[in-house]
């Protein structure tokens, strides 16, 4: 009675095991989904096939229905190990040479099933056994038959080898599911010993019987704990195809997981350091330890290696919750925006910086001078204006050209900004024409400094590499001074204005010099 019984029991895990594979690969279209429906399909055919077997009367049909079996047999161990490597985040493994390397043995057992009439290696013999309630197919095991065993034994060992220690370095929510994989694959195992054994009723294998119970497992894990759902979709659906760097670390500040990009990214983690504490595994970077002390907000922007070639992220750090609206951890995303941020700054510069001279433009300089002014007015504090005009610039435009005219004015800016402070102010005002803003400095200091500025431009000639002598470009400058005092003596407008009266003394009494604007008495 329970041997009429195997065929119907070995057809209805055949039929789950399809409507399973079927199920998956229409609800999650990834590389593992795919996968776990090969694996759950060639199950199918294994227990069909073996059913059909059971049921046969001749050794021809039982030889037949053998071959079908092996469609199913072959692939089983290299499916479970692709599926495992897939699960436990080993997707970079997978080269063509190694999956190669991965299915030779199923596909010699499987050559090996087709055409066994004409070289016995996998069955040496075969024929009837009659003994029991039912006719069964007898065969003594060939070389090959003995490779396809050990073989499988061997991927059943790496594959819970892996599962085991991924189940220990996995958040807790990933737990579950790689437990429920173990039962699974626990069962297949255990049935497979028995039949190599010698376990059981002669020559009649339990194997596939077995795959009643882990077919049921392998459902629950998919339809209770969403096997399948968390990590192997997150690597094969987002963590592999997105430009960002995608780091995932549990609610006890563990890695979980991290993607390729943010491997390059951050050189110090790597897949022997899954389960390693967060904080000690990055405390070299600051910001790790602002994230998790909630100094910093959701989206921040971080700046990753020695400068100048230090790249900028912007960091997005947000809490993962399950379903229950438990805290599982947080995810950490690295955008790389070092471009948008050069840009930024490239911007900035423009906008506040003179292309040629790199001081300041006449629009900023305005602005950092007015504000510096109204600073001095508040506090009743001195402060000097120095309007400094090259002397006779077209001249060296026209004798040497304009190259040489923008090397001059380049020189210019260069010995200025050697020979002032840190807190004053200087800028192009236009053409050959340049402000510097003295804080803190009265009329009579101003003038000083215009004086010695002066000297030095006049005593630093500017070598032209480009002409044909390489001659010395002599050059000077001519500068007014303009100061004020306390509120009500007028803004930059007055203090420029002065300056320039100043500079128009200096040209009419031949240049070369400074001198300071003296108020007339009423």
């Amino acid at each position: 009675m329970l041997f009429n019984l195997f065929p119907v029991l070995l057809f209805l895990a055949g039929v789950f095991s399809l409507l399973l594979s079927f199920y998956v690969l229409n609800e999650r279209v990834t590389t593992i989904g795919k996968t776990f429906s090969l694996f759950a399909g060639a199950i199918s055919i294994y227990s069909v096939g073996y059913g059909f077997e059971l049921l046969s009367a001749t050794l021809g049909e039982m030889l037949f229905w053998s071959k079908v079996q092996y469609l199913g047999i072959a692939s089983i161990p290299g499916l479970i190990l692709v599926l495992v490597i897939l699960y436990t985040g080993g997707r970079a493994f997978f080269t063509w040479p190694r999956m190669i390397l991965v299915f030779t043995i199923p596909l010699i057992t499987l050559l090996a099933r087709l055409t066994n009439e004409f070289h016995h290696l996998l069955y040496t013999s075969v024929g009837i056994d009659a003994s029991g309630p039912g006719p069964l197919l007898e065969f003594t095991p060939g070389p090959l038959y003995r490779l396809h065993d050990f073989y499988s034994n061997f991927v059943l060992l790496v594959c819970s080898f892996l599962l085991i220690r991924f189940l220990f370095r996995a958040a807790p929510s990933y737990r579950k599911q790689t437990f429920i994989l173990l039962i699974a694959m626990g069962i297949q195992w255990a049935g497979y010993l028995v039949y190599l054994a010698g376990g059981g009723p002669e020559n009649l294998d339990i194997n596939p019987l077995l795959l009643v119970l882990s077919a049921p497992v392998y459902a629950l894990g998919i339809f209770k704990y969403f096997l399948f759902n968390l990590v192997p979709v997150a690597r094969d659906r987002v963590f592999e195809v997105i430009k960002d760097g995608v780091m995932v670390v549990d609610k006890a500040r563990r890695l979980v997981d991290y993607n390729k990009q943010c491997g390059k990214i951050i050189p110090e983690i790597s897949k022997d350091k899954i389960g390693t504490g967060i904080m000690d595994l990055l405390g070299g970077y600051p910001w790790i330890h602002e994230i998790f002390n909630h100094a910093y907000p959701e989206s921040t922007d971080i700046s990753i290696g020695e400068k100048p070639d230090a790249m900028s992220f912007q960091l997005s750090n947000q809490v993962l919750f399950d379903t229950k609206g438990k805290n599982m951890g947080n995810i950490l995303i690295f955008s790389n925006v070092t471009k948008e941020r050069k840009l930024v700054k490239r911007l900035e510069n423009m906008a506040t910086t003179d292309e040629l001279t790199g001081i300041y433009n006449r629009r900023h300089l305005i602005t950092l001078a007015e504000r510096e002014i109204a600073r001095t007015e508040r506090l009743n504090r001195p402060v000097s204006i120095l309007l400094m005009d090259l002397d006779h610039f077209k001249r060296i435009n026209d004798t040497y050209g304009h190259h040489c005219g923008d090397g001059v004015l380049r020189h210019f800016t260069r010995l200025i900004s050697d020979n002032i402070r840190n807190i004053d102010i200087f800028g192009r005002y236009g053409g050959e024409e340049f402000v510097l803003l003295l804080p803190e400095t009265d009329g009579p200091k101003g003038l000083e400094t215009a004086k010695r500025l002066g000297s030095i431009v006049a005593d630093t000639p500017f070598l032209s590499g480009d002409h044909p002598l390489d001659e010395a470009v002599c050059f000077t400058v001519s500068i007014g001074v303009s100061s004020t005092t306390g509120p009500g003596t007028g803004g930059i407008d007055t203090l420029l204005k002065n300056a320039d009266k100043a500079l128009y003394r200096c040209k009419t009494r031949g240049r070369n010099q400074a001198a300071l604007f003296q108020r007339s008495p009423e």
